[in-house]
């Protein structure tokens, strides 16, 4: 591709998005082409038009295509959280004697690890949340392992599987459409890995992403998801209350959301919203109350999620450690993330993309996955020059 640039399908709970991007300078990357389609969505039980979503994603594909010079290879699909299933495994593996570890090493525990589970499905992707060599001591990358004599080798491992359903169709419409090398990436990891550094990855760390439709809340640890869960709650939810609860038509709902912020706390009872349509007016303290009550469904199932796994155990590092928060709602919903924090009584903050313009949460999944796509672009360039210079043929 040109200017070894990647081609990235973004689908979101509402919106698809395709880019071709390459590495630039400093962290940032250079864009040869992006554009977005809203469609009708998706929910935990798969897309609620799949026409639709076809039409957005021929659209978007086309309308880069028509202003790129160049020839679109593979294409990188960001697979949302509702089509991922994740496994983790701790697997070890022996060696007769002590040897210097390689990459190969690295990945038969891979292979080991995953011919253990015999699970049916298609693994799109495997990482780890830590190695150890019996000592102990974790590695949090595998290049840290290369060339350290050991007997054993242990590792913390996470498999990511995409559905048969969502695989099958997205696979069947890209191929349709001429492009027949199509790569999964599982969005989340690909978002965890991006925007939380690896700092905070050494613990455990929180992400939460609020979609339209569906959102999701992962635990990362080291390179690897722990645990996740994904909820039918987002900006929908919040729209849905405020049209039923004040009687009114969905874009007079869009307009009051757009300008409310629940951040603070209330606010002056005479403060009112007039509406130019229908030349109606509403207390903002109402819609304010209205729009925290549609974020309290999502409130409740974090709380649910994080009284489950960790705050009977948690320490006192692991309950300091706030809980990143991106995506949509949280450009839609202004104060989503305070409210978020104030009922589930767990610290928050707002990440998204360290880039001049993309600097949004709306942006963070499509430059996760472009950044983790030019990753293994880069992984697999490596891996062709050793193999080259070892006398293989170029592949």
């Amino acid at each position: 591709m040109k200017n070894e640039s990647v081609a990235i399908l973004d689908i979101r709970s509402n919106e698809v998005s395709f880019l071709l991007g390459a590495k630039g300078v400093n962290g940032t990357f250079v864009f040869s082409g992006m554009h977005s389609e809203k469609y009708e969505g998706y929910c935990l039980d798969g897309f609620f038009d799949e026409d639709s979503f076809c039409r957005a994603v021929v659209r978007a594909i086309g309308t880069v295509q028509q202003n790129y010079e160049g020839t679109i290879g593979a294409i990188h699909v960001g697979v949302p959280s509702p089509f991922v299933s994740v496994v983790t495994k701790g697997h070890t593996m022996s060696f007769h004697s002590k040897r210097k570890l390689t990459a190969q090493d690295v990945d038969a525990l891979y292979e080991s690890g995953l011919n253990d589970l015999a699970m049916q499905g298609r693994c799109i992707r495997r990482s780890a949340m830590y190695f150890t060599l019996g000592d102990n001591r974790k590695y949090f990358s595998a290049n840290d392992l290369y060339g350290v004599p050991t007997t054993m080798l242990k590792g913390a491992l996470c498999y990511y599987f995409v559905s048969e359903y969502f695989y099958g169709f997205i696979t069947e419409l890209l191929q349709s459409m001429g492009f027949n090398d199509v790569k999964f990436i599982p969005s989340t990891l690909a978002q965890s890995i991006y925007l939380l550094p690896q700092k905070k990855r050494e613990g455990y760390a929180f992400l939460l992403d609020i979609g339209f439709v569906t959102s999701s809340i992962s635990v990362v640890y080291g390179n690897g998801i722990v645990h996740e869960e994904n909820f039918n709650c987002g900006i929908a939810s919040v729209l849905v209350g405020l049209i039923e609860t004040l009687g009114i038509e969905f874009p007079i709902a869009e307009e009051m959301l757009a300008l409310a912020n629940i951040s603070g706390g209330n606010v002056p009872k005479d403060l009112t919203y007039y509406t130019e349509l229908d030349e109606r007016s509403f207390s903002v303290q109402k819609i304010n109350d209205v729009i925290k009550m549609g974020l309290d469904e999502l409130c409740e199932r974090i709380d649910v999620f994080l009284r489950r796994y960790y705050r009977e155990k948690a320490s006192v590092a692991m309950s300091v450690n706030p809980i990143s928060v991106t995506g949509e709602g949280v450009s839609g919903i202004k104060g989503a993330a305070e409210h978020i924090a104030k009922r589930v009584s767990w610290l928050t903050e707002t990440v998204y993309p360290d880039l001049p313009y993309y600097d949004k949460p709306t942006c963070s999944s499509r430059i996760a996955l472009l950044n983790m796509a030019l990753s293994d672009q880069r992984k697999i360039s490596w891996w062709r020059r050793i193999f080259n210079n070892n006398g293989g043929e170029n592949v």
